[in-house]
C-alpha cells in the first residue's frame, strides 16, 4: 500500500475497533444481575442481545442517511453514538432501563460503523488495496474485541459499573477519524425524491449482488451453528466454559493473522477466496467435533476466524466492484441486514429443520460449508464476477 494512504486506512479502521464493543458487557452479567435482583435475569441477559436492536435500525436507514450526511460525518456520528451511550451508565445505573436504553443506542452507532467502513473504504481505495483493507477491518473487529474484553474486564474487576470507563477510548478514536479521514461530499440523488432514488439505486444493481447476499445469508447461518454449539460440543467431552473461552480467545489470533495477510492470501485463492473460507469453516467444525485435545481446538477456532476474515471481506469487496457509489450504501446496507436476521433467526430455523444442538448441528455445519465451497468452485463465481467488472 502507498504510504501516503497508510493514515487515511488508520483513520477508517479505528473505527472497528468498536463493533464488537457491547460485547464487553458479557463479562459483567452475573454482576449487573446481582445489583438488579429484583429483576429477571432473562431481561439482564439482554444487555448483551439488545444492541442488536440498534444494529437494525442503523442497517435500515444507512442510506438514506448518506443523502443527507456526508459518510465522513456518519462515522463520527456513529462513535458519539457509541461512546456517550457507552459512558452513561457509569453515571446512571441505578435503573436496568436506562443501561438498556443505552445499549439499543450503542448498537445503533455499531450499526452505522459496520455500514459506513466498507462505503469509506470504496471511495478511497481501489482493487487489491480496497480488498486488503476490507480485511483489516475484519481484523481490526477481533482486535477490537479482545482488547475491549480485557481492558473492560480488569476495570469492572471489583464493579461492574466502572467497566463502562473503558469506552473513554471512543475519545481517541473519534480524534484519529477526524484528523486522519478526509472531507468528502453528500451522495446527490437521482431524483429530487430520496425515497425514489434510494428505489432506482436498488433496482438497477447487478444481479450477481443477489447471489452475494445469499452467500451472506449462509455465512450467517454457518457462523451461528459454530459459536452456539461450541460450548455444547465440548461440555460433552468433559470441558468446561472457561476452556471454552481460552481457546476462543487463542483462535481469535488466526483471524487477525488472516486479516493481516489477505492480500498474500488471495494471490493464491484468487477469485476463489469466499471458497476457501467455507473449507476453512468445515476444518473449524472437523477440528472441534472429531478430536479430543486442546491443539486442534484451538486450530479449530483458528480456522473459523480465517473462514469469517476470508468471507467477510471478500464480499463487501465484490459487492463494491459490482455497484456504483450511489448503489453502494443501499447494497451494503442490505448485506448488513442479511446477516443480523439470518444470526438471530439461525437458531430458530436450525429447530424447526429438527437438527439436534450440538454435534448434530456442527455435522450439519461442515456439510453445509462444503456443500457451498463446491457450488462457489462448479459455477465459478468468481470468475464471472471479474467478467462482470471488465464489462
Amino acid at each position: 500500500m502507498n504510504r501516503k494512504k497508510l493514515p487515511l486506512a488508520i483513520g477508517i479502521l479505528s473505527m472497528n475497533l468498536l463493533t464488537m464493543s457491547s460485547s464487553v458487557i458479557g463479562s459483567a452479567i452475573a454482576a449487573i444481575a446481582k445489583s438488579f435482583s429484583g429483576e429477571p435475569v432473562s431481561k439482564v441477559q439482554m444487555l448483551s442481545t439488545i444492541p442488536q436492536l440498534g444494529q437494525i435500525i442503523a442497517t435500515l436507514i444507512f442510506s438514506y442517511l448518506t443523502y443527507k450526511m456526508t459518510r465522513k460525518n456518519i462515522g463520527i456520528l456513529a462513535i458519539l453514538f457509541v461512546t456517550i451511550s457507552g459512558l452513561i451508565p457509569i453515571f446512571y445505573n441505578n435503573n436496568l432501563n436506562t443501561i438498556l436504553a443505552c445499549m439499543i443506542a450503542m448498537g445503533f452507532g455499531i450499526g452505522l460503523i459496520t455500514n459506513v467502513g466498507p462505503v469509506l473504504v470504496q471511495e478511497h481505495f481501489e482493487g487489491e488495496e480496497r480488498a486488503s483493507v476490507m480485511g483489516w477491518q475484519v481484523g481490526f473487529n477481533n482486535i477490537g474485541m479482545m482488547t475491549l474484553t480485557a481492558l473492560g474486564g480488569v476495570l469492572g474487576a471489583t464493579n461492574w459499573r466502572n467497566l463502562f470507563w473503558i469506552y473513554v477510548i471512543g475519545v481517541l478514536i473519534l480524534l484519529i477519524t477526524y484528523f486522519l479521514v478526509p472531507k468528502d461530499k453528500k451522495i446527490k440523488a437521482q431524483k429530487s425524491n430520496d425515497k425514489i432514488s434510494l428505489g432506482v439505486a436498488f433496482k438497477h444493481v447487478n444481479n450477481l449482488v443477489y447471489v452475494y447476499l445469499l452467500i451472506t445469508l449462509f455465512t450467517s447461518i454457518v457462523m451461528t451453528m459454530f459459536m452456539a454449539n461450541q460450548s455444547i460440543v465440548l461440555a460433552s467431552k468433559g470441558l468446561g466454559t472457561s476452556y471454552t473461552g481460552l481457546i476462543t480467545a487463542i483462535g481469535n489470533v488466526g483471524g487477525i493473522l488472516t486479516a493481516v495477510f489477505l492480500s498474500k492470501i488471495r494471490k493464491f485463492t484468487k477469485n476463489y477466496t469466499i471458497a476457501y473460507g467455507f473449507i476453512a469453516f468445515a476444518l473449524s467444525f472437523i477440528c472441534v467435533v472429531f478430536f479430543n485435545n486442546m491443539g486442534m481446538h484451538v486450530l479449530g477456532n483458528a480456522f473459523s476466524g480465517m473462514g469469517i476474515v476470508m468471507i467477510n471481506a471478500t464480499i463487501p469487496f465484490q459487492l463494491s466492484n459490482l455497484s456504483s457509489q450511489e448503489e453502494f450504501p443501499v447494497v451494503i446496507s442490505m448485506n448488513s441486514l442479511i446477516s443480523s436476521i439470518a444470526g438471530t433467526l439461525a437458531p430458530i430455523l436450525l429447530a424447526i429443520l429438527h437438527i439436534q444442538v450440538g454435534n448434530g448441528q456442527f455435522i450439519s455445519g461442515i456439510i453445509l460449508s462444503l456443500c457451498v465451497a463446491i457450488l462457489i468452485f462448479v459455477t465459478r463465481l468468481g470468475n464471472v464476477v471479474s467478467k462482470a467488472k471488465e464489462k
